[in-house]
């Protein structure tokens, strides 16, 4: 609400009150610091003193902002109460919508903040948690990776395969190939991919691997096949044995 010089020189007494009510809701709509203490069940008091005292709340309101210091480190669900307001259950946003706490999304003496929202909880209410700490252990998503300005990484995909290898002659290699299905395309490395191998265990002196995409096709609309082939090299003039079991292998794109 706006007031005039004239509603002020004319309403003495009224505006000041007014002004007041004013401040009031204004101090409603921006973050509200309070003082927090519990573990799983969290009590919030609003700051009253000091120069700048905060307005007491009546009730929530969609969109409200709490921010405090965690006094402990929560180990389940959490609820918040704001003053003598109601209790709500806080929840964590995920890739797959809100859900409740489960352990160590509040760490103690990081500071958190609680958003009202009045859709949660089936419409009863409650509180979305930012923390400090909130993307600790979670997984991101990107389409892309730049680091420092240089090569842009847009594919990373990894697996396992059981191989088994024959004696390998000296200066001699061989392959293995194995086959991935997939209903994407992008979910499948390409020809050209930089190919990570890792042996189940140390190879033997003068065997070394390598690994490569020999071939990308379509099964059919809704499924491709890529093709990798495990490339055991013996650089050696003996013959060695080979490394069988468990390979680990990962295929890196990037876009210079």
């Amino acid at each position: 609400m706006a007031y005039s010089i004239t509603q002020f020189e004319n309403n003495l007494t009224n505006s000041l009150v007014a002004l007041d009510n004013n401040f009031t809701t204004f101090g409603a709509l921006v973050p509200i610091p309070c003082t927090i203490s519990g573990t799983n069940t969290l009590t919030l008091t609003q700051n009253t003193g000091g120069l700048v005292p905060t307005p007491t709340i009546s009730a929530y309101t969609n969109g409200m902002l709490f921010t405090g210091v965690a006094a402990a480190t929560n180990t389940d669900t959490v609820t918040a109460t704001v003053g003598s307001v109601g209790t709500l259950n806080i929840y964590k946003d995920t890739a797959s919508g809100p859900a409740l706490l489960s352990g160590n999304e509040i760490i103690i003496n990081n500071a958190i903040s609680l958003r009202y929202d009045p859709a949660l909880n089936s419409g009863a209410g409650g509180f979305h948690l930012t923390s400090s700490t909130q993307n600790v252990g979670l997984a991101i998503s990107a389409a892309s990776v730049k680091v420092n300005n240089n090569s842009t990484l847009t594919n990373l995909l990894s697996g396992t395969v059981s191989i088994t290898f024959t004696v390998a002659p000296g200066w001699t290699s061989q392959d293995q190939a194995f086959s991935i299905t997939a209903g994407l395309a992008s979910a499948l490395p390409a020809t050209g991919d930089f190919m990570l191998v890792n042996p189940p265990s140390v190879a033997g002196l003068g065997i070394s691997y390598a690994g490569y995409v020999s071939t990308v096709a379509s099964l059919s609309s809704v499924a491709s096949v890529a093709t990798i082939n495990i490339r055991q090299i013996n650089s050696a003039s003996a013959s060695l044995a080979s490394n069988s079991g468990i390979y680990r292998y990962a295929a890196m794109r990037t876009v210079p």
